[in-house]
């Protein structure tokens, strides 16, 4: 690491004097929401060498203290009054990730203000990102038992509601419409009723790719179910 520290040190004056990566992202300090003047020039510096891997966890450690600010537990995230379904530890984890996304992305460019160009890119997707799993979330497809005339004799009996749902997630994984994969997602949800962010994390899923799997699962689910 101090090789690498180095090389950054020879192309960028800011850098100079720092023993390694831990002692430069000490060295930028925050005023509020600001980092002090020399930590800028140190944030733009870490930006222009963020090809390399190093310098970009460098810089992302360096803007943690500004992302633990940014205020991800209210409604614009989906936590607010009835949007509970979200886990707020999901979100501030994806909102550390589209931040370390947007440094690797703008590597190598020479920015003056890195910390806003950095957080609010990393803010603007998340909430994109959160906007549209609260309203898939929200929507509530209609998998009701009004499909059972077409539906084979075992799916005809289920006595409730969960059980015909279950009975007809069985029979579209048998004649191959949905993987078993995809039929555990609906079953947690739609059966046991857990948040899909709680699934998609027990499954081992970003908490982003778990909604675009549900989505694909009930269309194959309707359509097995038609």
């Amino acid at each position: 690491m101090q090789v690498h520290v180095r090389a950054w040190a020879a192309a960028e004056p800011s850098l100079a004097g720092f023993a390694d990566a831990g002692a430069i992202v000490a060295g930028v300090t925050w005023d509020g929401y600001q980092p002090s003047a020399t930590g800028a020039l140190v944030l733009s510096a870490l930006l222009r060498q963020a090809a390399a891997y190093a310098a970009a966890r460098a810089l992302l450690q360096a803007l943690l203290p500004r992302l633990k600010t940014e205020r991800v537990t209210t409604p614009t995230y989906g936590h607010g009054i009835g949007q509970s379904w979200q886990c707020p530890a999901d979100t501030v984890a994806d909102l550390v990730a589209e931040a370390f996304a947007a440094i690797r992305h703008h590597a190598g460019e020479h920015r003056d203000n890195v910390t806003r160009l950095i957080v609010q890119e990393a803010a603007r997707r998340l909430r994109t990102a959160r906007q549209a799993q609260c309203r898939y979330q929200a929507r509530s497809l209609v998998l009701l038992p009004d499909h059972a005339g077409r539906a084979p004799a075992d799916i005809l009996s289920a006595r409730s509601g969960a059980e015909w749902l279950t009975a007809v997630l069985l029979d579209t994984v048998r004649r191959g419409r949905m993987s078993a994969g995809d039929a555990k997602l609906v079953y947690a949800t739609r059966v046991k009723g857990l948040p899909a962010s709680e699934v998609g994390r027990h499954q081992g899923m970003r908490p982003k790719a778990v909604y675009h799997a549900l989505a694909r699962a009930e269309r194959a689910l309707l359509a097995g179910a038609a």
